[in-house]
């Protein structure tokens, strides 16, 4: 059977991603992250990632309104981590390429090696616009080319220390990035439209996919395909989250009371609705949504083992992205329910 490679989406925000007032609350933090990042790394995930958000979306559980930056977070962990692999998030309209460069070649000094980079384009306009760095709502037609020679100027410098460059969106005179960093650094993304997915195979090394199991699959073949027309070899990974208990039954229970627990008005906010009219709104529906559309594996540690089996038998995805509820104690007991029943991974004992 296939390897899976395993990754956390470790919370930069408040309360990680269960919009819910029935679900763990907690506020992102260093001493959170470096604990949750610790854990994985004892049992041998690969990865962790954080993203990049700049503004959330209120309601009770004031969701996502707290949250802390990328970079520096990457860089604290990279200092106290000795392997797992960590992938900071840039949003493109915030950094200049060169700067962001400078940033990556830091980190990858300060990880040895251990640093990859997660490419944002951004959506979210209310996100830049409320620091006057929106371009505009034609942005969105063009920001996979930006997005390119965003990439293009990063790896130049990475490859050659100085560069000059004249570009649509950039120029650059004698641009000087040195020392160079150790590897060529990862690149990841999470395009899902065909554009989108093209950007990866032609820039990337890996793409985040969001969709249910068949569909992740059909999206994972597609993308390693356009990335054979260009040479490319690309890997994806899914994004998970993941509801465990002794039985189905009992992790069944406990997402369906995240679920019932929705925060409506954070839900509408992040549903691009924060200025509708709750009055009349489907409540059950919109609960529904705790989850914000993110594939669950909810059951016993034995269902969420045969699950992941059957992804890495039945599709080409290479991996998984997960997010939990309460992180520090679900990653602990992933390690030491789940790992085990695995035939996707080596069985490993806890480093």
């Amino acid at each position: 059977m296939r390897h899976l490679q395993f990754g956390v989406f470790i919370p930069i925000t408040n309360n990680g991603w269960i919009i819910s007032v029935n679900s763990p609350q907690y506020m992102p933090t260093f001493e959170l992250n470096k604990q949750i990042t610790l854990l994985a790394e004892r049992y041998s995930f690969e990865f962790v990632l954080s993203m990049v958000k700049w503004r959330g979306f209120k309601g009770k559980t004031q969701f996502w309104d707290h949250a802390l930056e990328s970079f520096t977070l990457m860089a604290g962990l990279a200092a106290v981590t000795e392997r797992i692999h960590l992938y900071a998030s840039v949003a493109l309209p915030t950094l200049h390429p060169a700067v962001a460069a400078r940033m990556c070649v830091t980190l990858d000094s300060i990880s040895k090696g251990r640093f990859g980079l997660n490419i944002v384009t951004g959506w979210n306009k209310l996100e830049y616009s409320q620091m006057g760095l929106w371009p505009g709502d034609e942005y969105y037609s063009y920001r996979y080319d930006y997005a390119t020679e965003y990439v293009q100027v990063m790896k130049l410098l990475w490859e050659q220390g100085r560069v000059s460059y004249q570009g649509k969106y950039f120029q650059l005179e004698d641009c000087v990035c040195q020392p160079r960093p150790s590897r060529e650094i990862p690149i990841v993304c999470a395009g899902h439209s065909e554009r989108g997915m093209r950007f990866t195979a032609e820039m990337g090394n890996h793409n985040f996919i969001l969709a249910p199991v068949e569909e992740a699959g059909r999206m994972s073949d597609r993308l390693k395909e356009l990335g054979q027309r260009v040479g490319r070899t690309v890997g994806t990974y899914a994004l998970f989250t993941v509801v465990m208990g002794e039985t189905d039954a009992e992790a069944q229970a406990v997402a369906e009371h995240y679920m019932e627990g929705g925060d409506i008005e954070a839900l509408l906010g992040w549903k691009g609705a924060a200025n509708t009219d709750p009055v009349g709104v489907n409540v059950k529906s919109y609960q529904a949504e705790a989850f914000m559309g993110i594939p669950t594996l909810i059951g016993s540690y034995e269902t969420v083992a045969k699950e992941l089996d059957r992804i890495a038998s039945q599709t080409s995805i290479d991996g998984i992205l997960f997010t939990f509820p309460d992180f520090v104690t679900d990653v602990q007991q992933f390690g030491e329910q789940v790992m085990p029943l695995l035939n996707c991974r080596p069985v490993l004992q806890p480093v």
